[in-house]
């Protein structure tokens, strides 16, 4: 598969309800290249978060191949996941969140404060170092949940819905944030959203997937991604446009009328 940093091949993926096993993700296929940032859309309940626990290495409870750098999710070590409601502690402070995974690590000291400062510093958070998360603004909450994540130093960021909480200029703050550490790190992110436009702004391989069983029913790559200067472009709305086709149906035309 050449260059790809993440390769999933016929994933299937059921849980049981009762005596009836429930198919939720079916003969599921898809790359990622190292260094791009890749996109998951699709209808709500479709297997999209259930992917990326798989991914995580969360869930082992699947067949088929699930390779990250050529290893399987639970021998690769450099993932780190963003989860919808940011997964903060709410009776530890900012710098005690951050710093956390270093702890675990068992980091010295003095690495844990010069790696702090750097990465709270970087994401404009060290005057909030010793607020508590239910004092701080979504976005502000947010910022400290990749703060947590970069300061690991991973290869592969997985994130659900990470701004669907957002406001909609908070969001746009976020994402061109995003961008920005993407441009500086080049890391390999995928991502899982439910809005097209954020999807067109960030997704260079934006994966379409079906209803329940979810798979991917389309690739597509994306050049107008990751610049930063194509939102509102008639070239992305074009591409927002084919992409709610290929997801409901209907053209933007077609639902006005």
């Amino acid at each position: 598969m050449g260059t790809s940093f993440l390769e999933i091949d016929s994933l299937n993926l059921a849980y049981r309800q009762g005596e009836q096993p429930v198919q939720i993700l079916d003969n599921l296929s898809f790359t990622l290249a190292k260094g791009k940032i890749g996109v998951l859309i699709g209808p709500s309940g479709c297997g999209k978060s259930t992917l990326l626990n798989v991914i995580a290495g969360l869930n082992t409870r699947y067949q088929g191949q699930v390779l990250i750098d050529g290893r399987s999710p639970l021998l690769f070590r450099d993932t780190a996941l963003i989860l919808q409601d940011y997964g903060l502690l709410p009776w530890k402070t900012v710098w005690e969140n951050v710093t956390l995974g270093l702890q675990i690590r068992k980091h010295s000291k003095q690495e844990i404060k010069e790696k702090g400062k750097r990465i709270l510093d970087k994401l404009g958070l060290y005057n909030l170092a010793n607020r508590y998360p239910a004092q701080l603004s979504g976005g502000q909450r947010q910022r400290i949940a990749i703060a947590r994540s970069l300061i690991l130093e991973p290869k592969l960021l997985l994130m659900d819905e990470p701004f669907s909480s957002l406001d909609a200029l908070t969001r746009e703050e976020m994402q061109h944030l995003l961008l920005e550490i993407w441009q500086e790190t080049r890391l390999t992110i995928l991502l899982v959203t439910h809005n097209i436009e954020e999807a067109v702004f960030l997704g260079q391989e934006i994966m379409v997937m079906t209803n329940l069983p979810g798979t991917v029913k389309e690739k597509v790559d994306n050049n107008l991604a990751a610049t930063g200067g194509n939102r509102g472009t008639h070239q992305a709305l074009e591409l927002a446009n084919y992409l709610r086709q290929s997801l409901y149906g209907v053209t933007l035309n077609a639902a006005n009328q």
